[in-house]
This record gives structure tokens, sequence and C-alpha cells, in this order.
């Protein structure tokens, strides 16, 4: 769910590339946040279902069960697949010339260090004096075949519990009981070399991560801001016919040139960010991005599902199904009752009204969305670990914070920001400009609520 809302930022910067227009940031604003807001309002709905069924069932939601039960099935006849993203084979050997991480250590970190058991008091055994015998540790599978990737020599040295303490009843069941796993979680993963090929490996992690991630932000912003000036050009002229004839397909038909233009590119960030430069200059109309956008959004899953079938593992296959059906739900719940389709539509369209006013909005909203609030999400869920009463207070209080702000706002705090004046004459201007009488998704004052 997080990596769906993530990737639909790359639109979004690119949008900010109409800055200099009022009328195309504006449309062009709205076009890329439609993704956004579908993603994000899909999240709002499933993720608090997937989180009070599991806690009802102990495993997981619609999502955990629609996945689980299709992989039990495709698992029984296994087929070799193999795909390679035709992106990923292009961009690959340039991203490793500057940065190749370590995968094998940035997924140990992500499973983790395995939790200190304290060993029995009064159990027989012979503990060398050399060896910390107090604690015992229960390693999984997947801990044990990622750490002999990352340290073999090391892994092997491990002791296991058994060697020493024959009758322990450790209760890891499948998991295998090691001594002092967390020596070598220490020494080999979190003092393991992340960046241990490319140019800007010898800066060490944190120095060459910091200076790989603003060297890719160039090039990414670079790059985009070129892709929309040739868009801009391409269809100034015969090609802006076609795409106007292709803006009339059924929607559904939208719904299907989106996922085979992703399915090829095999990246639904290219797709969107395509099509943003196209609702910038009036091309492509908002509630025709939205099809799109769907589209883009189911064929992007086609990557991992792809992979998925390639090693045939069950969690990365469940995983694979989890990404589809939370977009094919999502669809199901936001886009063919009319009503429905028109809440994440009129929500991109009030963000890019709000950008024709201040430009810095899309800068604003890329910091609070991506950064901010990601990163006190975090934080709050680290502090519940540190004093769950702390995290229960911080929570809270952050709630009152976001419900106050929103009752400021419906109460008239959004006319002090843009009066309802200068909405209706904004209205009317775009609908001048676009030939057109003023389109419902197009009116923020006549919603039936001030926002």
């Amino acid at each position: 769910m997080g990596a769906n809302i993530g990737t639909s930022v790359t639109n979004t910067i690119v949008s900010m590339a109409h800055a200099g227009e009022r009328l195309e940031l504006e449309r062009a604003f709205s076009g890329a946040t439609v993704h956004d807001m579908f993603n994000m309002l899909s999240v709002a709905v499933m993720l608090p279902e997937e989180v009070i069924l599991g806690a009802i069932t102990g495993e997981g939601g619609i999502l955990f069960y629609i996945s689980k039960g299709i992989t039990e099935g495709v698992l029984g006849d296994v087929t070799d697949v193999t795909f390679t993203s035709p992106t990923k084979f292009i961009v690959s050997p340039l991203t490793d010339v500057f940065v190749d991480p370590n995968k094998d250590v940035t997924k140990a970190l992500s499973l983790g260090a395995p939790a200190a058991q304290a060993m029995p008091t009064g159990l027989t055994g012979s503990c060398p004096s050399t060896m910390d015998c107090s604690n015992y540790f229960c390693v999984s599978s997947a801990m044990t075949k990622n750490w002999k990737k990352v340290n073999k020599e090391a892994y092997e040295a491990l002791s296991e519990c058994s060697t020493y303490f024959p009758l322990l009843n450790h209760g890891c069941g499948s998991d295998t009981c090691y001594l002092e796993a967390d020596k070598f979680y220490t020494g080999s993963i979190e003092g393991g070399t992340i960046l241990d090929e490319g140019a800007f490996s010898g800066m060490g992690d944190v120095a060459g991560g910091i200076v790989g991630l603003i060297f890719s932000l160039i090039i990414i912003t670079f790059f985009l801001f070129c892709l929309v000036k040739l868009l801009q050009t391409l269809i100034m002229g015969t090609a802006k016919k076609v795409i106007m004839r292709a803006t009339n397909m059924n929607d559904y038909v939208a719904i299907l040139v989106g996922l085979g233009i992703t399915f090829i590119v095999q990246s639904s960030s290219v797709t969107t960010s395509t099509l943003t430069p196209l609702c910038g200059v009036g091309v492509l109309p908002v509630h025709k991005m939205l099809p799109m956008t769907l589209g883009a959004n189911i064929g992007t899953t086609f990557t991992s599902m792809l992979a998925a079938l390639a090693v045939m593992k069950p969690d990365s296959l469940q995983i694979a199904f989890v990404h589809l059906f939370f977009n094919i739900i999502g669809i199901l719940i936001w886009f063919p009752v009319p009503f429905m389709r028109r809440i994440p539509i009129k929500a991109a369209c009030l963000l890019g009204f709000y950008a024709s006013y201040w430009r810095m909005v899309p800068l604003i909203y890329i910091l609070v969305m991506f950064v901010a609030v990601p990163g006190v999400v975090l934080a709050i869920s680290l502090l519940y670990g540190a004093s769950i009463a702390g995290g229960i207070v911080v929570t809270l209080l952050a709630i009152g914070v976001v419900a106050g702000f929103i009752a400021w706002w419906w109460m008239g705090g959004c006319y002090k920001v843009v009066s309802k004046e200068q909405r209706e004459e904004r209205a009317a201007e775009m609908a001048a400009e676009m030939g057109e009488k003023p389109a419902e998704e197009m009116r923020p004052t006549v919603w039936g609520f001030g926002v």
C-alpha cells in the first residue's frame, strides 16, 4: 500500500514543470494527483479493514485471504516463467556504475534482528568460557538463507543450542536455535557495507547514499522536464488531433490502454508522467486521466507477478497477488459508480485549483505527503516500542491537531486562503479558455461543502 502511494510522486514532480503558466499548472497538478487521490483513498478504506479483520481472525483481511487462496491454487501447478522489465534492463547497467548496493545486507536489515530469549535457570549444559550463553536466539529460515549470503563463513561458525544444551526446550518451532546470533547480526549485518560497489561506494554508506540520492534527483528532474518540453512540442502539431480523438474512447477502454502501455514499459510512473503534461496543455481531460491511471496501476503489477511466478515462492507470489487485488478492489470501489468516481477527481481538481493561486502548493504537497507524514507516522510507531503510553498520547495529540485543522477549514478557513468569489471567477476563466461550460469537477465552490 505504501509503495502504491510512493510511486505516484513522480508525475507530481513532472507537473511542477508547468509552474510558469497558471492554467497549465492547475490542469497538470490536477491530472497528476488523480493518481495520488485514488491510492490514498484506497489505502484509507482497505488498511483499516485489513487491520481490524486481522485482529479478529488472527491472520488478515480480505486481501490476505484472496491472495492466500489464489497462491495455494497456483502452486499446485508450477510453471517456470522468466521476465525482464525492459526499463530495468536498460537502466540497471547505468545505475550500477554509480551505486550498486549489496541487496543481501539490505534485506537482512529489513528482516530485523532475532529476539533474545533468556536461557532457563538451572539448565544443565557445557557453555564454553569464551561464549555468552545467557540468551539464545530463534533464527527463521528466511534469516538463515539471507545470512549465508551475507557472510557464509561467519554464519557457519555459529553454534546451535543443541551443541551445548541438548536438553534445552527452546520453543523455536521450525526455526533454528543459535547462541550468540546477536553478535553475527551486529558484526556482519549492522556492521556490513551496503554500498560495496559503484563510483560512490568509496564515500561510505551514509555519504555515498546522500550523494547518490541528490545526483539521482537531479538526473530525474532534468529528464522529466525534458519529457515535458518534448511532449509539449509534439502535441502542438498534428499529434494533438490524434490524442484528442483518443480522449473520446470509453472509460473502460481507457483502462485497458493504460494497462497495455504500462505492461510494455513496466512502470506506472513512466505512463502517468507521460500523461501529466497532456493534462497540462489541455489535451487530456482530468476525468480521462483517472481511467488511464487505473490501467497503469494494474499494468505495473505484472512485473512483480511475473517475477514471483519465476521463483514460485509462496510469500513472493502472495505479495504479488496482494498488489494486484489492492488495485482491482480499489477500482471496484472508486470507479464504476459515478458518484464514487467523482471523489478522487474532485479532490485532485481541488489541489490543482489551489496550485493555480499558490504555485508553491505542489512542492509543499510533496514535502508534506511524501516526507513529513510518513516521517511522523514512523516516529510514532517507533515511540510505541519505547513507551506504549507515550505513543498513545502522541497519537491522540496528532489526531487532535488534524481534526482541529479540518474543523477550522470546513468552518470557513478555506475562504481565507481563496475567497468564494475568486473560486467562481477561476471556474469561469478555465471554462472560457477551454471553450466550454464549467464542468462539475472544475467548480470547487459548488460541491456542497466549502473546501
